[in-house]
């Protein structure tokens, strides 16, 4: 609520193939958020299919607006020429939002061997507050013959209540790198988030749903 903003997302991949070499992959897109607290995404999705003997590159564009305000979720896609929205109760939406801290928290809890705070930095304009959390894969564990460290950070802006920047550093896999650019305070021109014309409505209707009170979430034990 009321700490509007708009920006481009980038995402980068930095893969290791079968040969042991690098393939590097970057896909964008765009969000923002309304002093009502609505937030509004567009990001890009790329995948490869082969026709013959030859690699098909493929894009398409998701879009989702969530509104707090009128408790819906409205997705749809470049590709298909429908439109859903779901339609959530205040308790379920609030129910939502719990369970989601709830298994960040236990992920955090429970993936990670080591956390340090890594202090503030200016990115983009906005003061990040920075978070590395590293865990070993042991020799032998996953076809290593040395131990592997894995690292994640997390810079999160207070001013924006949001994580603006955040990477993942995997020997085994690779790195990907997440970040928000071109970030913009006020509010957000939010036109080129409205479905196209030509797209027909499915509509959602979650709030007569009934749902039992949530039960406490066993802690996962590494060592069993």
């Amino acid at each position: 609520m009321n700490i509007p903003y708009s920006a481009q997302r980038r995402f980068t991949s930095i893969d290791k193939v079968a040969d042991g070499k690098l393939s590097r992959s970057e896909s964008g897109g765009n969000e923002a958020r309304d002093s009502q607290g609505r937030t509004y995404t567009a990001g890009e999705r790329k995948w490869t299919y082969m026709e013959g003997n030859k690699s098909i590159l493929k894009s398409e564009m998701l879009y989702r607006i969530h509104d707090p305000v009128a408790n819906t979720d409205t997705r749809w896609d470049s590709s298909l020429k429908e439109t859903k929205v779901i339609h959530w109760s205040q308790k379920m939406s609030n129910d939502d939002s719990q369970c989601h801290a709830e298994c960040l928290e236990s992920a955090t809890n429970t993936l990670f061997d080591a956390v340090e705070k890594l202090g503030v930095k200016t990115i983009e304009g906005f003061v990040a507050e920075g978070t590395r959390r590293s865990y070993t894969v042991p020799a032998g564990l996953d076809h290593n013959s040395q131990p592997i460290l894995v690292v994640h950070e997390v810079w999160y802006s207070p001013e924006l209540k949001l994580v603006i920047l955040e990477t993942n550093d995997d020997p085994r896999s690779g790195t990907t790198r997440n970040e928000l650019i071109q970030i913009v305070r006020g509010e957000p021109d939010v036109s080129q988030y409205q479905p196209p014309r030509a797209t027909s409505f499915m509509n959602c209707d979650c709030r007569s749903v009934i749902t039992q009170p949530r039960q406490p979430r066993p802690r996962h034990d590494p060592d069993r």
